[in-house]
This record gives C-alpha cells, structure tokens and sequence, in this order.
C-alpha cells in the first residue's frame, strides 16, 4: 500500500493542505464515504486480471478508491490512463482527492474532468473511448447508476469488468440485477464470500423457481435472490463475456 493511501487510512483524516478533515462526508457524517481495505483489495485483484489500459471511475471524493486503482494500474508495468469524473471535486470535496493522487505520484495516470457523468460518458462514448475497467461510485440512484451504466457497457470492451460499489444498497442491487440479465454479463467477484451451505427457504425457492407459471407471477428476487446470483456485498463486479445480441424491444424483469 502506498504511503499517502496508508497514512489516510491509518489518522482516517484527509487534508487539503490548510485544513485537517475527518475522513466522513462533509454533509452526512454517517455515510460511507470511501472503499475499506478488503474493497480496495478486491479493486487492485480485479485491475491485476483484467490488465486495462483504460480505466474510468464515476466519483472522487477524497481519492481513496483513486488510489487503489491507480496503485494496481502502475504496479502493471504498461501505459495506462485512468479516467475519472466528479462534479463536486473543487467545491464539496475541496480538491482533496486531486491532491491525494499527486501527492502519491499518480497524477500522470489521471485523466480528470470535473464534469457530471451523464454529460461526459456519452461526450466518451461519441469520441470512441474504449475501456476495460469500470468503477460506479457516484450519485446512488437507482436512475442515475442506470444511465451510468447504459454508457459504460458501450465502452466496456469483452473480458472487461465493471464495478458497482454500495451495491448492499437497493438501488445499485436493482442495476446489477438487471444488468445480469443482459446475454453478455456475468457474475465476477464480490468483496464477502459465498454462503457455506443453501438454507432450507433457499431450497424450497429453487423448487418453487422451477414450477411451471411461477415466474409470472412472483417477482424474480423472490425466486433468484442475490447469494442465487452471486451478487452479494458492498462491492460487486461484473465481467462482459461478448457484444450485446439483445433485439429491439428486449426486456427481462429483475
């Protein structure tokens, strides 16, 4: 781990280089407010399989999970750019995670914008970037991680992966249902390991899962529900196994 990204974790205080901050949301202490060792862990293991010369990240903050990622990215031994995108680095989050990143001598990996995803991702995807890594950590919407993904899946290259952190929260857990549902993408890694053993209910779920008409008229996530589907904890990835072979007008409920 790098020096500045272990001294943050080790005084959880960020600084601006005036003012000493504890490492929260500066509006809503309570909220999480950066990826943990095992989700920066499983960040770096992901970066170190997948090998992307082009990665791109939805929201900054202090730079926690910028540091992670661009740790892996230069221990890769190539080129690489990562993209990154937040509104609110120069004002809520008092350009901090800039300053991480340069102060850990990543800044030549950064490619930064301060821009909103749903203005700059289809602005990426016009110019035709093309990635292999992904992280969504911005604005948690249900709507919002959508769209973000929608534009990510056009860039995502086959055998790239992308990454949805909080995704214990409702919202994010209904885009990563959803997106698994598309021919092309599967269940990669998770930062909490699988159930030892399948419950009883989980038994009887699959059986009912399997009763003709069911399906019509109980909800998927009642039949298949996350451990199902290996989309368990804070931080899920996804891996494209191909190209997309959905028809006009496809839809699976999720």
């Amino acid at each position: 781990m790098n020096a500045v990204l272990r001294e943050i974790l080790t005084t959880e205080s960020v600084t601006d280089g005036t003012r000493t901050l504890p490492l929260t949301h500066p509006d809503f202490p309570s909220l999480p407010v950066h990826m943990d060792a095992a989700e920066g862990a499983l960040l770096a293991e992901i970066v170190q399989a997948v090998n992307p010369a082009t990665s791109l990240e939805i929201g900054m903050a202090y730079g926690i999970s910028s540091l992670y990622i661009c740790e892996a990215l230069a221990a890769l031994g190539h080129p690489a750019r990562h993209i990154v995108m937040d509104p609110f680095q120069s004002t809520q989050w008092r350009g901090i995670g800039l300053r991480n990143v340069a102060r850990a001598g990543y800044g030549d990996l950064l490619d930064f914008h301060e821009a909103r995803s749903e203005f700059l991702l289809p602005a990426l995807v016009e110019a035709g970037t093309t990635i292999e890594f992904a992280l969504i950590d911005g604005w948690h919407t249900f709507d919002q991680v959508m769209v973000e993904f929608y534009y990510i899946d056009r860039m995502l290259r086959a055998g790239g992966v992308v990454v949805f952190d909080d995704a214990d929260r409702r919202s994010v857990n209904r885009v990563i249902r959803y997106a698994l549902n598309y021919p092309h993408y599967e269940a990669f890694r998770t930062n909490r390991p699988a159930p030892d053993r399948v419950s009883m209910r989980g038994r009887l779920r699959r059986v009912l899962a399997r009763l003709p008409g069911v399906g019509r008229t109980v909800r998927p996530d009642i039949l298949r529900p996350d451990w199902d589907l290996n989309v368990f904890g804070s931080c899920v990835a996804l891996r494209k196994t191909g190209d997309s072979s959905r028809s006009s007008g496809w839809y699976c409920d999720f």
